[in-house]
């Protein structure tokens, strides 16, 4: 089953002081035949018009100052969820206004690791405050989430959101969550169950599907040489006997159930991008315009993120064709939820 082949999911990441380097972006046209692109032929699709939806806390003074050029990087806050202080990191865009809502991004760490480095490797608060979102990187406790959508770790998430809709001007039609690794399995059950709060996802080496879940616009990284949460069908290196996570299935068939419950056409385009990326776009999906799933299937890579240029151990080859951060706040912006 997949929660329990999830269990053994472990992913140590090692801080460092640095950033994403690589601007790669999703071709805007393919046809159902592969076709090659350039990693920088463009970006999603604009999204449809959709009006904000402020939250409770618009016209409140920020309680974390903005991150600035005498600041660079987010700050560590406590929350109370029910009797248990929780921690986690919050960054606030440099231009934030208390009376303009802005997107806010959940950003979960993989087994092993914690919001820092989770906020270092991916340089996800950097980069989505350049766009003027709100980021809250929650820690799981022990380094671990639990691995379904209800319980402490459930609670805690929506309890938070709550708390930063009531303390931030927050457009809750523009809440998405990213995560790695047990982060991204915690994404995506998070996502489905706080329903029509979350806009859309970013997976990054973990894409499994929960099982049942409303339309959830989906954008997943996955490396053919994973051995942590392996490829699967057309895997490059074959995981160890006996490994972690050999029961779960393959990225080829998690992206094909995500499209499957978004409503799209059964299959995907495909476009060569670069040498060692391959993108699947499941279009005519019940999620809006443009794709309703992506997949970035990354040849030759690791249990990385696509993008980083911190090494986290020999043997975890990523790649600087594409930018899963920069692609995975392009996808944000294009999939607001809709009104």
């Amino acid at each position: 089953p997949k929660l329990f082949a999830l269990l053994a999911l472990v992913v140590g990441i090692a801080a460092g002081c640095s950033g994403s380097s690589s601007d790669g972006a999703a071709p805007t046209t393919t046809t159902p035949a592969t076709v090659t692109a350039a990693p920088d032929d463009g970006a999603p699709a604009p999204p449809a018009e959709v009006p904000a939806d402020p939250s409770g806390g618009c016209g409140t003074e920020p309680d974390v100052v903005p991150i600035g050029d005498d600041r660079p990087g987010d700050v560590a806050l406590t929350f109370d969820a029910d009797g248990t202080e929780r921690v986690y990191r919050l960054a606030v865009p440099a231009d934030y206004e208390p009376d303009v809502p802005a997107p806010l991004v959940l950003n979960l760490h993989g087994a092993g690791s914690n919001a820092l480095q989770a906020s270092v490797y991916g340089d996800v608060p950097r980069a989505a405050t350049e766009r003027g979102m709100l980021v809250a990187a929650p820690e799981g406790i022990d380094g671990r989430w639990e691995l379904a959508g209800e319980g402490a770790d459930a609670d805690f998430l929506a309890g938070l959101v709550d708390d930063l809709e009531a303390r931030y001007c927050v457009d809750r039609a523009r809440i998405h969550v990213i995560g790695m690794s047990l982060g991204a399995w915690k994404a995506a059950v998070t996502a489905c169950a706080l329903g029509e709060r979350v806009a859309s996802i970013a997976l990054v080496t973990v894409e499994v599907f929960p099982g049942t879940c409303a339309p959830m616009p989906v954008i997943a990284f996955h490396g053919t040489a994973d051995v942590v949460a392996p490829y699967g069908e057309g895997a490059t290196v074959e995981p160890p006997p006996g490994g972690p996570n050999q029961g779960i299935s393959g990225a080829l068939d998690n992206i094909a159930a995500w499209a499957d419950s978004n409503g799209c056409d059964p299959e995907p385009e495909t476009t060569e991008i670069g040498d060692d990326v391959e993108l699947r776009s499941y279009v005519g999906c019940d999620t809006g315009e443009g794709p309703g799933a992506e997949l970035y299937t990354v040849i030759g890579g690791g249990h990385t993120w696509p993008g980083s240029d911190i090494a986290i151990g020999e043997g975890r080859a990523t790649t600087q064709t594409i930018d899963a951060t920069a692609l995975a706040l392009d996808w944000f912006e294009a999939h607001p939820r809709p009104s």
